[in-house]
């Protein structure tokens, strides 16, 4: 929960427009489902899912920030790390505990890396293109991190659109209609059924 809560304060800015979609999106959820089931009203477990969703989404909302925010460091990453190894013979090739070193003075700078990124191997890199191949691979690893927190989000929605779907009832509206057409389906049936009159009865 610590780094959850780390998370939030080096992203703050962009949790509240996270925050901001998630409940956009569950709202917007249940509109479209009203709109396809009008006939059908929703119960208090449909409200009960959509409150859970809220809070997976909002969870996956607070990650995709954070990666998002650290996706925006690549750029100062590569000038920091260029800094860095600028005192460096260029014939030098680096080794896994070099890379970690260089690792953990990113953390040092951004401490919201150190929640993502736990360890990191640039054997056979110089100080010419270290520098960029980190900060390329800090973009494409970030990059698939929010995928990852889009592609869950969407199963979530999806599993709870089904679940409030099959916890919706029929209104009262819709009732009385099915319970006058069966009505009116018997009354017609009798109909049929009676005995038609003729002049020799009397």
């Amino acid at each position: 929960m610590g780094a959850l809560f780390n998370i939030i304060s080096y992203s703050i800015g962009n949790l509240f427009l996270g925050i901001l979609l998630t409940a956009i999106g569950v709202a917007l959820m249940f509109f479209i489902i009203h709109s396809w089931f009008s006939q059908r009203t929703f119960t208090i477990v449909s409200y009960v899912t959509g409150a859970v969703l809220f809070l997976f989404l909002s969870f996956q909302a607070i990650l995709l920030c954070g990666a998002v925010t650290i996706r925006s460091y690549s750029t100062d990453v590569e000038t920091a790390i260029n800094g860095w190894v600028r005192d460096v013979p260029e014939y030098v090739e680096f080794d896994e505990d070099d890379s970690q070193g260089i690792l953990k003075l990113i953390q040092d700078e951004w401490p919201l890396v150190g929640y993502f990124i736990g360890g990191t191997d640039f054997t056979g890199h110089t100080p010419l293109n270290i520098a960029s191949a980190m900060a390329d691979e800090l973009r494409t690893y970030m990059t698939r991190f929010i995928w990852r927190r889009v592609g869950w989000s969407a199963l979530f929605v999806v599993m709870a659109s089904f679940v409030v779907i099959k916890t919706m009832e029929q209104t009262g509206r819709g009732s009385r209609r099915t319970s006058s057409s069966r009505t009116g389906r018997t009354g017609s049936s009798r109909r049929h059924k009676a005995r038609p009159k003729r002049y020799d009865d009397f």
